[in-house]
């Protein structure tokens, strides 16, 4: 496989609750999906930067770099884009940039929700990361 150019940055964010782990999702920016937190990698920026400040400006969280996650690439819209997503583990809330509403979920419960099988496999790759290192 010819290894794309990586154009975006995301986050599979989790936080733990006892035995219990929730995900973040996200309302995209139309407000139409569901989607785990991702943007555009600025010129000059790291793609694992760029998934932090995407989760800060999108969701008004602060977390931490637990590993990288999974690659993606998919067409969107007119380009074909590829994501670096980043095991996330929650810190803090901050104030966000984007008004987006945000909920935490099982994961069972973001696999309903979100509305595009790339985001679902992401979720489903990094979950299966974080109970096997977890």
């Amino acid at each position: 496989m010819k290894s794309q150019k990586l154009t975006h940055a995301g986050c599979v964010v989790f936080q733990e609750k006892g035995k219990r782990k929730t995900y973040l999702i996200v309302e995209s920016s139309s407000g139409e999906h569901w989607i785990l937190p991702k943007g555009h990698i600025e010129k000059g920026e790291t793609p694992r930067k760029a998934a932090l400040r995407e989760l800060r400006e999108e969701a008004g969280v602060v977390g931490k770099v637990i590993q990288k996650g999974p690659t993606q690439s998919y067409p969107m819209k007119n380009e074909e884009i590829t994501v670096q997503y980043y095991i996330v583990q929650y810190i803090k809330t901050t104030t966000a940039d984007e008004d987006r509403a945000l909920q935490w979920v099982s994961q069972k419960k973001a696999l309903e929700i979100l509305s595009f099988e790339e985001g679902k496999q992401a979720l489903r790759d990094a979950a299966q990361t974080i109970r096997r290192t977890g």
